[in-house]
């Protein structure tokens, strides 16, 4: 920056300190919100200590060509705090402390531009105030619009997963299950249990007739049938199971998720191909298969939990079935709110969703 900037925007952030709006003794508050010159002073000096705190969607270090006068926008909690830290050791004796306003306080004493809004604190929380009830919403609904796993996964995905988990495995499992553990008895079992029992009930009868006929018997029944029905349940339990869910679950993956999913991230993939990506879109891109992973997982324990056959087959409890879900629903609410966030840094950066977290500062006077 030149001395010439320099003192300009040094003498902006005077003329505000000046012109603060009086609450009570103690306490001022400032009627709007801190400018692009102004944070560029405390942006500039931190980068002297190799330290960031431009807003995330700048593609540079300074504000854009124009926007001097415009409010400061898209700034972290933590650097808004840090910039009101920062204007209290400007000051030659610590007198006042500035720092973010009380969520009262903005109520209290509105700025009459409602496309923003400030960091502020509600009791232990930090939140975003000022901005009209509307405005919000529609930012909300362009977010919702380009957010593919808000849009496709809860929606299309969640909702296949129910459906056809239910409609089509579960249903396929009990018929293709009943049909070939028919079968197999039929075919398999009784000809097995035929031939193995009484080649050896014959046998030992003729050997053993005058010896220990019972003993025999039981020896012979226990072995071979046991031996039997355990070879075929686990046989046709083992086939049955893996044909229904290579067939059905991962045809149903690839017929659904994959159509929702690529259908929805074509574009995005298109841009990475061609090298027009923006570095937003290469962080986030590699996200999106794991959230659909611990997504669907969630989903599918979920409803597994409420059917008995398959708590059966799967060999778990109802509550394990369910902390399984949760475990892999924690794991989706970690990524997702980064996956989120880079997209809306993605958008701002791209002109398509503006930035609204501005500052507002309150002086107060030291005790």
């Amino acid at each position: 920056m030149t001395e010439r900037f320099t003192l300009a925007a040094n003498v902006l952030l005077s003329r505000r300190l000046q012109n603060l709006l009086r609450i009570d003794e103690n306490v001022e508050i400032d009627m709007s919100y801190i400018t692009c010159a102004e944070y560029q002073l405390f942006i500039d000096q931190r980068l002297k200590a190799d330290e960031h705190r431009q807003p995330d969607h700048w593609t540079t270090y300074r504000f854009p060509s124009g926007d001097a006068k415009k409010p400061i926008t898209g700034v972290r909690f933590s650097d808004a705090k840090e910039f009101c830290e920062w204007l209290t050791q400007q000051q030659s004796a610590p007198i006042f402390k500035y720092r973010l306003p009380t969520l009262a306080e903005v109520e209290e004493h509105p700025v009459t531009e409602k496309q923003l809004g400030c960091w502020c604190f509600d009791g232990e929380q930090r939140i975003i105030a000022g901005i009209e009830a509307g405005q919000q919403q529609t930012w909300q609904q362009k977010l919702d619009e380009v957010l593919v796993l808000y849009r496709d996964l809860y929606h299309n995905l969640y909702q296949n997963l129910y459906r056809d988990l239910y409609d089509e495995l579960y249903l396929v499992l009990y018929r293709d299950l009943d049909l070939d553990l028919y079968d197999d008895f039929d075919l398999n079992l009784y000809h097995d249990l035929y031939l193995n029992l009484y080649h050896d009930l014959y046998r030992d009868l003729y050997c053993v007739l005058n010896c220990d006929l019972n003993r025999d018997l039981d020896r012979v029944l226990d072995r071979d049938l046991y031996h039997d029905l355990n070879h075929v349940l686990n046989r046709v339990l083992n086939r049955v199971l893996n044909r229904v869910f290579d067939r059905d679950l991962y045809r149903i993956l690839d017929r659904d998720l994959y159509r929702d999913l690529y259908s929805a991230l074509e574009g995005k993939i298109k841009a990475i191909e061609e090298g027009k990506a923006s570095d937003f879109l290469l962080l986030y891109f590699p996200l999106l298969p794991v959230i659909v992973i611990y997504h669907f997982l969630s989903g599918t324990y979920e409803a597994i939990s409420h059917n008995k056959a398959a708590l059966n087959i799967i060999k778990l409890s109802r509550q394990e079935s369910e902390a399984i879900s949760r475990k892999y629903l924690d794991n989706f609410n970690e990524i997702y709110p980064l996956y989120v966030y880079l997209v809306l840094l993605d958008e701002r950066q791209a002109g398509r969703i503006p930035a609204w977290e501005s500052i507002r500062i309150v002086r107060e006077r030291v005790e």
